[in-house]
């Protein structure tokens, strides 16, 4: 990616009503760009007077982007469909056709150069201590990780926009889906170990994704991707921070990693039998029950990214949103 005036550029976001484009509408104007937001639930934000644009539009609705990317010297594509269950065609549809719309409006305009937020889900589970990195093969264990692939790929390849990924593993933080997921389990006693719970869980905090996805905009290589990360630790260790936050105590139940992996498969079966949700999910054991040490060298030596969150400070960032006292 050529170089960009670090300042003042008019850029749209996709996807900037929902939590991590939040984030990074937030970066943004704090860095004071000029910012069109396109969403299908325009009334989720507020025209602000600094610099806060906002559009109706559905990435699945190629016609609602015509005239959305007029001017725009950058897009940051973010806008997804983020589960760990449900059909393949769902994905799909979202995730890798809707990202061949944001790219095919991007070419009408003349937009020269744009920024994907993919997915560290892009490696999989290896469950190894050994650093995965930019290089590592790509082994997506569910529809959902095949195709934030499939729509880098897309990405990355195409010809006709300068354009970056970055790749965000497990994001904790206020306002996160997954953080309350994890707090409430935590809280009520209801969140076991899979397996020794020694695993290593990497994290990043949305405020460090939203930094990094900024910096790739102006110093990003074209056709690269980024992994970006605030820390790795162990699962207990996790544990063990939040429910001290909490006053609660930490999980004392292990279930084998193998009893787990099978009883997920079995709620998963049951879910698609009923047409429903299912109780637990192999991606939730794997995030939990083995390990993944991401690294994010890349990003600190090409687009000078260094991680501004730690531990302490992601579990008092998420307790206090969980209790209404913190933003988000």
């Amino acid at each position: 990616m050529r170089p960009v005036d670090a300042h003042c550029m008019h850029v749209l976001v996709t996807g900037g009503s929902g939590f991590i484009g939040g984030y990074l509408v937030d970066e943004l104007l704090a860095h004071d760009h000029q910012v069109r937001v396109i969403s299908r639930h325009p009334g989720q934000l507020t025209d602000g007077d600094g610099g806060l644009e906002i559009c109706r539009g559905d990435i699945t609705r190629p016609e609602t982007l015509h005239g959305t990317m007029e001017d725009i010297d950058l897009v940051f594509h973010n806008a997804a469909l983020a589960a760990d269950f449900g059909p393949a065609e769902r994905f799909r549809r979202v995730n890798v056709a809707g990202t061949e719309h944001v790219l095919d409006a991007c070419r009408s305009a003349g937009v020269p150069r744009l920024v994907y937020t993919s997915s560290a889900g892009v490696y999989g589970f290896p469950n190894s201590e050994a650093p995965i990195t930019e290089n590592s093969e790509p082994r997506p264990m569910n529809a959902y990780q095949r195709s934030k692939l499939h729509a880098e790929r897309l990405v990355l390849q195409q010809r006709n926009v300068e354009a970056v990924a970055v790749r965000p593993p497990l994001v904790l933080g206020a306002g996160s889906p997954a953080a309350r997921l994890l707090l409430s389990r935590l809280e009520h006693g209801d969140m076991p170990f899979f397996g020794s719970g020694e695993s290593l869980v990497s994290l990043v905090h949305p405020r460090d994704v939203a930094r990094c996805l900024r910096l790739a905009a102006v110093h990003g290589i074209a056709g690269e991707a980024y992994n970006v990360v605030s820390f790795a630790c162990p699962v207990r260790r996790l544990f063990e921070e939040i429910a001290a936050r909490l006053g609660v105590q930490p999980p004392q139940r292990h279930v084998p990693y193998v009893l787990a992996y099978a009883a997920a498969v079995a709620a998963e079966w049951m879910a698609r039998l009923r047409r429903g949700e299912p109780s637990l999910t192999r991606f939730r054991v794997m995030q939990f029950g083995t390990s993944r040490d991401i690294r994010c060298d890349r990003a600190q030596r090409d687009l000078g990214f260094t991680p501004a969150w730690a531990l302490p400070g992601l579990a008092d960032d998420m307790v206090a949103w969980y209790r209404g006292e913190g933003e988000r």
